[in-house]
């Protein structure tokens, strides 16, 4: 023992404890992941021969997440060498990390309540857990709205002064309060919402009605401004077009934001069990965008977690602070990005667009492949043999039947999935059948770690 040297002979002390303490202190169910197995003859080697209680040993497999690495030497390999900011990195599998990013401890427990306890091994894609999260921010998120700071276009509006409007945060919870807009003679929309507008037709602009754009001004392709009238008598929102904006005012200066978005830090999906994972480090993980905010994000305070209406959830880093006495510099709030589990690309700018996997990732994640192909999409011609992959299967089609049967398809697609997801039900029972009576006893512990 690096201090105590030989005086005890109990090293790792880790072992030696973990039976008595579980013991003594009334632990009756000792929740164990299964690298452990090899270790359970000696846990109970100790428990009788002190004749303590026999606590009972539960084993589950150890949660694993695609583009991760959760050795803690590896991430502080991370740490150490500069690719992130410390423990409490968004892009980092901690606690604080991803607590740092968005998640709330409901969506979490919920995740992990989800997935109940299996010795089945599992690589879960990130998407999943983000999807929990959104469930519990969705309902009580106030809505704000930005703009890219680089690329906006001015409409000009006839027959309408400068005013201020009471609108609710939340369009379906109006517990979450109200908050104060502007409108007036002149608004600005993005420049990508600007591009898909057509002259003599109603627009919708969000919180507060419909315009008719009358004149769309160009400069070869790029729209440079926008000439509309006020239509709010007319409420038919079904098949117009929406878009955020804000007003521009002096009456209501624009916030400094900077919206952050993170990636992977790993590139490849699943890491062989002898990779170096230094061959896979994600670049350009971290692109930070500067818009222009909603007066009302003055009021948003750290680790609040906010919408901004159309470009997705938000968890407020650092706060606005206004001009200092020093520097007469305002700082501008800072907002992380918090995916919400689907891969659909936002409909304005100012989003950074998902970077190109490069052909020597794109080869060298064929064996992870399985964790995002259904089994419709595999091109292998025989059936899997390894019970990982049949289980990434599994999970994969289970995910194509609910999304299915939330879209309402056809009930012969649906039935035809279904059938699919039971073959592969069925396999894995074969392969797990087949792996216990090959082995003597019923099973090889240290095929467990």
């Amino acid at each position: 023992h690096p201090r105590t040297g030989d005086k005890y002979k109990v090293y790792p002390t880790y072992d030696f404890a973990c039976p008595i303490v579980d013991s003594v202190e009334g632990v009756t169910h000792c929740l164990r992941t299964m690298e452990y197995h090899d270790r359970d003859d000696q846990f109970y080697w100790f428990i009788e021969q002190l004749g303590l209680r026999r606590p009972h040993i539960w084993e589950y497999s150890r949660l694993n997440m695609t583009n991760t690495v959760l050795s803690k030497r590896k991430l502080t390999w991370f740490v150490d060498e500069g690719y992130v900011d410390g423990w409490d990195d968004p892009r980092f599998p901690t606690v604080r990390g991803i607590l740092r990013r968005g998640m709330t401890v409901e969506g979490l427990k919920q995740f992990i309540v989800g997935q109940g306890s299996s010795r089945s091994v599992v690589v879960m894609e990130w998407d999943k857990i983000w999807a929990f999260n959104k469930k519990v921010i969705d309902p009580i998120a106030p809505r704000y709205t930005a703009l890219d700071g680089k690329d906006t276009v001015p409409v000009l509006l006839s027959g309408v002064s400068e005013e201020r409007l009471t609108v609710p945060k939340h369009p379906k919870n109006p517990e979450v309060g109200d908050k104060t807009i502007w409108v007036g003679p002149r608004i600005l929309i993005d420049l990508e919402d600007a591009k898909t507008l057509k002259e003599g037709e109603n627009t919708t602009f969000i919180n507060w009605g419909n315009l008719k754009i009358k004149k769309i001004i160009k400069a070869g392709d790029s729209v440079t401004s926008v000439e509309a009238e006020p239509n709010l008598s007319d409420k038919d929102y079904k098949k117009t077009l929406k878009l955020t904006w804000l007003a521009d005012t002096a009456q209501a200066p624009f916030i400094p934001c900077i919206c952050v978005y993170f990636d992977h830090i790993i590139s490849k999906p699943v890491l062989a069990k002898d990779e170096d994972f230094k061959q896979y480090i994600g670049h350009n993980t971290k692109t930070e965008v500067v818009m222009l905010g909603d007066p009302e994000l003055v009021n948003v305070k750290k680790s609040e977690i906010i919408q901004l209406q159309r470009r997705g959830f938000f968890i407020c880093d650092s706060p606005y602070q206004p001009p200092s006495l020093h520097t007469g510099r305002a700082s501008p709030i800072v907002l992380f990005s918090i995916p919400d589990g689907h891969t659909k690309e936002n409909p304005t700018a100012g989003v950074p667009k998902k970077q190109q996997t490069s052909e020597k990732e794109k080869v060298s994640t064929a064996k992870g492949k399985a964790v995002e192909k259904s089994p419709s999409e595999e091109v292998s011609p025989g059936l899997p043999t390894d019970p990982v992959v049949v289980d990434q299967q599994i999970q994969a089609q289970g995910d194509k039947v609910r999304k299915l049967k939330a879209e309402k398809a056809a009930k012969a697609v649906i039935d035809t999935e279904v059938k699919k997801l039971l073959s592969l039900k069925e396999l894995k029972a074969s392969l797990e059948s087949k792996k216990t009576t090959d082995k003597p006893g019923g099973g090889d512990a240290n095929s467990l770690s």
